[in-house]
């Protein structure tokens, strides 16, 4: 039998057929790239959270008073440094039978757009960094990238007892370091987040070493001097 050739409309109906699947082939494609591109950077963002939950919990919650002698000053110092955009503090880690020390110094800064965290086994002694920062002296990790700006919170006990937070830990005012430290990161997308840590032995009943504020130092001396 003779075969009869595509009409027109039949032709048209193919194409628009054909332009359907394309259409969602190419939607469905959108959608997944859209999905995959979501996923990735959450998984991105959920690694740079563990790893600054991991400096908080194994760092900042392992603060410890250490004390180093100051030369110029000719007197003992405690290793801390408080800013608002830069914290320096001395930690306890686990020791192993390698390790040259159960301390380790830490210092968290922002360095161009990214919150970087640097580690040494060696004193990092704030009043000496400025002269003296070499990189060399320390490891240096970065945590998160895209950074617009990070601050830090210092927490202690006013004359009455109650906790209050300081956006700068002045040395001459404390005995000790902060009972907490709180750091907040603004991204460059306008997202902010916040993390606050107890520093080690800042529990409610019991401190580790002597921790005591200028004002309660004077108080104490003022009673001891009537007595």
């Amino acid at each position: 039998m003779k075969k009869s050739p595509f009409t027109l409309i039949e032709v048209i109906v193919a194409m628009l057929i054909l332009v359907v699947i394309g259409s969602l082939i190419g939607t469905a494609s959108a959608i997944f790239y859209r999905a995959y591109a979501r996923s990735t950077e959450h998984t991105e963002r959920m690694k740079e959270y563990v790893a600054i939950d991991q400096v908080m919990d194994q760092c900042v919650r392992n603060a410890i008073p250490f004390q180093w002698e100051d030369e110029d000053q000719k007197k003992t110092r405690y290793v801390f440094q408080g800013e608002t955009d830069s914290v320096i503090f001395s930690t306890l880690r686990r020791s192993y039978a390698n390790d040259k020390g159960a301390l380790l110094f830490v210092r968290l800064r922002l360095i161009d757009d990214e919150l970087v965290a640097e580690y040494s086994s060696y004193p990092l002694l704030p009043w000496e960094l400025e002269e003296n920062d070499d990189p060399e002296r320390y490891t240096r990790e970065v945590l998160t990238k895209n950074v617009q700006a990070i601050s830090f919170l210092y927490a202690e006990r006013d004359s009455e007892g109650e906790i209050e937070f300081l956006d700068e830990w002045i040395e001459d005012d404390h005995n000790g370091i902060p009972l907490a430290i709180q750091i907040e990161i603004e991204w460059k997308n306008g997202q902010k987040e916040r993390w606050l840590r107890r520093t080690a032995g800042s529990a409610a009943n019991a401190t580790y070493g002597n921790r005591q504020n200028q004002n309660t130092l004077e108080q104490s001396s003022g009673r001891r001097g009537v007595r």
